[in-house]
């Protein structure tokens, strides 16, 4: 099966601390093309101004910081991301009904546009990861469960794994955003337990797809670019 992406499918994670390291990045990716991913790890160095400098670059920013606290707290935070002007945004769902309920809440009565997206489990924790946690279901149980909670209280979709997906599509149709983070040209071993390949997350039918190190810390990353680019039609 040939596997193909749409233009801005892709959002290329800035898992930098530096603006300047950013910029060389930024010669060479196309916004038309691209989107990008604000983290934790930038946005406590830089803060909102790495927002207003991508964005005056013409690109659509997801800011990932996996909101997760008491409603008031996600409430007034979400309000304050709001007015950054990003594309996207996510709070984490196991935050609970209350915290999803309000986060959603606001966004809408700031007639926002951005799309507010939860996280159901991280990437990096396995099987074994949940149990010690005290969870007695699989993680695409968890995550499929978690996604209900969060679109039945008014967000648009989730951040999953590879291997979220196609259950999470089957339960909550295809309308409901699924955001795909950790994903590689070609998959090898780090702290991703659950991560997989572009063309998995391509097939499974995930609606963006979030490829960081493999670009930020390549030796050559306009080769991994362009391994991308040919995939765009």
């Amino acid at each position: 099966m040939t596997v193909k992406l749409k233009p801005k499918q892709t959002i290329i994670a800035l898992d930098i601390s530096s603006l300047e390291e950013i910029k060389r990045l930024l010669a060479i990716i196309d916004k038309d093309l691209f989107r990008l991913k604000v983290g934790k790890q930038l946005f406590t160095s830089q803060g909102p101004k790495a927002i207003d400098e991508l964005r005056s670059l013409g690109f659509d920013i997801f800011l990932d910081l996996k909101l997760h606290d008491i409603p008031n707290t996600v409430s007034k935070s979400l309000a304050n991301i709001c007015n950054l002007g990003v594309w996207m945004s996510n709070i984490h769902l196991l935050g609970g009904q209350e915290m999803v309920e309000e986060a959603s809440s606001t966004v809408k009565k700031l007639n926002s546009d951005m799309i507010l997206v939860g996280v159901t489990i991280l990437t990096s924790l396995n099987e074994n990861n949940l149990v010690q946690l005290g969870f007695n279901s699989s993680a695409e149980e968890i995550a499929v469960n978690l996604a209900k909670l969060g679109k039945q209280n008014g967000i648009d979709g989730v951040v999953c794994s590879t291997e979220d997906i196609s259950g999470i599509k089957a339960s909550l149709g295809g309308d409901f955003l699924t955001v795909t983070p950790g994903v590689r040209m070609l998959q090898d071993n780090d702290d991703q337990k659950r991560a997989g390949s572009i063309y998995d997350a391509i097939q499974f039918g995930t609606d963006f797809v979030v490829v960081g190190r493999e670009i930020t810390q390549a030796k050559n990353p306009e080769g991994v670019l362009k391994k991308i680019e040919s995939l765009i039609v």
